[in-house]
Formats: C-alpha cells, sequence, structure tokens
C-alpha cells in the first residue's frame, strides 16, 4: 500500500490540509460538511495518523534511528544497547526497528525512520539497504553510519569491527598451546566480517607455519545451531579429527558443544573450544573462551560520527574500527604430548 500523506486526503475530501488537521486532531472548528468528508476520505484511502513521529517532536532532545535485523546471534542487540547508553549521553533517544533476516523490506523501515524525522540513522549489521536509500536520506540531510556490515557509498560512514585480529587471538593460543589441528566452523565469506574472521584463522596457521588443510574448514550459510552441530559432527568423522575447534560465533559453538556432549565428550578435556562475540559464552557449561567488542568504544564512536555528518553532510566518508577483546575462560588448554 502507498504511504498515505495528509495531503492526499485533503485532495480527495476538496478541502486545506489545515482543515484535514482541525479534524483528526479534534481541535478548532470545522463545518460538519467537510468534516464528514475528510472522514470518508481517511476511511476509504486508509490514512493512519502518525502519531508516533508527532510524539516524538514533542521530546527534549534529538531523536536517532537505529536498524537492526534480527538473527539468533543476539551480537546485534549489544551493539545496539551501546549505542542506546551514547545516545543518552549526548542528549538523545535511540528508536529501534528491528527487521527481519530474511524479508528485504529495507526500503519499508528507511521510510518510517523519515516518517519519525529521526536526525541520524544507525544501520547494524544490515548489508542489503540499497544504495538509493542513502541517496534519499542524505537528500534529506539525515546521516547514516554503518556498524559492523560496511557500506561504500558517498555519503555514509562506516564502523567496523577489527575481526580479523579477533579471530586471530584464539587462534594464536590454541597454537600456542601444542595444538596443530584446529578445526573452524565458520559462515560462508560474504562480506568484510566472515571474510576477516577466515582471514584470522589463516593468519595465525600461516605465522605458525602450519599448512591449512581443508578438511577442517566448514563453512556454512548462517550463524544457526544446526551449523555447529553438523561442522562438529564431520570433524570428528575425519580419521584424525582436530584437537582445538574455532567457531566464528557463540552459537556455532553452543551447538558443537552439544554434539560433543552426545557422543560423552567433554570441553576443554577433550576439545578445546573457542567461540566469537561473547554472546553465550558465560551460558555454557563450561563458560568458555570468546572475542568480545569494545562496546563503550561502538556508542561513542557512532554517535561522534553521526554528529559529525550534521554539521557536514558533505563531509568525505569516513571508517573506523573498534578493537576486539578475547576472554580466557579456560576451554583452551595446553595439549598433552
Amino acid at each position: 500500500m502507498a504511504n498515505i500523506k495528509m495531503t492526499d486526503v485533503a485532495a480527495a475530501a476538496g478541502v486545506s490540509i489545515a482543515t484535514v488537521g482541525r479534524v483528526l486532531h479534534k481541535n478548532g472548528y470545522v463545518s460538519e460538511e467537510a468534516r464528514v468528508r475528510v472522514e470518508k476520505a481517511v476511511m476509504e484511502l486508509g490514512y493512519v495518523p502518525n502519531r508516533m513521529a508527532r510524539a516524538l517532536k514533542q521530546q527534549k532532545g534529538g531523536v536517532i534511528g537505529s536498524l537492526v535485523v534480527f538473527n539468533r546471534n543476539t551480537l546485534y542487540q549489544k551493539i545496539n544497547s551501546s549505542i542506546i547508553d551514547a545516545a543518552e549521553r549526548h542528549g538523545y533517544k535511540l528508536l529501534t526497528i528491528e527487521g527481519r533476516q530474511d524479508v528485504r523490506e529495507e526500503e519499508d523501515l528507511v521510510d518510517q525512520f523519515i516518517g519519525m524525522q529521526v536526525e541520524g540513522l544507525v544501520v547494524t549489521s544490515n548489508r542489503f539497504v540499497p544504495p538509493m536509500l542513502f541517496d534519499r536520506l542524505h537528500r534529506l540531510k539525515i546521516p547514516v553510519v554503518m556498524v559492523e556490515r560496511t557500506q561504500d557509498h558517498r555519503y555514509v560512514d562506516n564502523l567496523a569491527v577489527r575481526d580479523t585480529q579477533g579471530a586471530y587471538l584464539p587462534v594464536a593460543q590454541m597454537i600456542r598451546k601444542g595444538h596443530r589441528r584446529i578445526g573452524l566452523i565458520a559462515v560462508e565469506r560474504e562480506d568484510n566480517v566472515e571474510w576477516e574472521r577466515f582471514a584470522g584463522y589463516i593468519r595465525a596457521l600461516e605465522e605458525a607455519g602450519i599448512q591449512r588443510d581443508d578438511d577442517l574448514i566448514h563453512l556454512y550459510p548462517q550463524y544457526t545451531i544446526e551449523s555447529g552441530d553438523e561442522g562438529m559432527e564431520k570433524l570428528l568423522a575425519l580419521k584424525e579429527p582436530p584437537t582445538a575447534v574455532f567457531c566464528t560465533a557463540d552459537t556455532l559453538a553452543a551447538e558443537a558443544m552439544q554434539l560433543l556432549h552426545s557422543k560423552s565428550l567433554h570441553v576443554p578435556g577433550d576439545m578445546s573450544i573457542a567461540g566469537y562475540d561473547n554472546v553465550l559464552a558465560t551460558e555454557l557449561s563450561p563458560p568458555i573462551n570468546s572475542v568480545d567488542l569494545a562496546l563503550e568504544d561502538i556508542g561513542e564512536t557512532v554517535l561522534r560520527l553521526l554528529k559529525r555528518r550534521m554539521k557536514d553532510s558533505e563531509a568525505e566518508p569516513v571508517t573506523e574500527s573498534i578493537d576486539t577483546i578475547y576472554v580466557d575462560r579456560g576451554t583452551v588448554i595446553q595439549l598433552k604430548k
């Protein structure tokens, strides 16, 4: 359905926009005849007043939009919470809309943010926003910052994670502790995030002089628990299974551990394991090593980039990076000789 505006209602009813406003808000005199025509036009066109936009305008301080995409790997929630905290420190409110992973509805969601008159937009972990939407947002002077998954666009600033270094750290630790056959359960390399995590794994092997073994590498379309299960099953079926496994998300590690448990294998006694993103690591038994993000840096950097472009909408685009933090909980142990 098209986005019906007050101007459409006014045209259909043959009255002014001011008259439509008085009818909708029940404020001021309107003749009975005009009122009937406006109410009829509202019903026939399916017009819905954007009360949220009016409410937001009445708040003290500006409103920033946050577009996130639901998936089982809830890293996006941690990132969004960091941005909420930073927005409040800078006098803004953050309004979040959660999209669906397998539904391309970005244009409709961006239209909602525009209707709510946000002063900036943060897009987290979504690589499906078409460039024409960024052009439109620029014309409306609504700055955009992409977080985690970057976008090469003249009017978009990016905040990337140093994922190569983040993935390198757990694999390098495995190697220092004597592991030479290190499995990888990861997601197919479609954009910067997956490419960099894969690159960190390979870099650690290469620096240690360990030849890449594709039998130890299992890539899947999404961060699902099923992927972790299947990946670990295949690794254990090898003639010479790995002694350690790096999973590029805690969701993958969780099901990999469940598969180990079903075979009466223990972490870390029978298999060393590390995850990534630190969203489930403390909920598992035992709690596992995982790579976290410098969350406070995320929020503050996003706000700084937004405010920079609020002042100068024609500024050159920049891409900044934030660090990762490897949390060692003892699930990578020294390999017995």
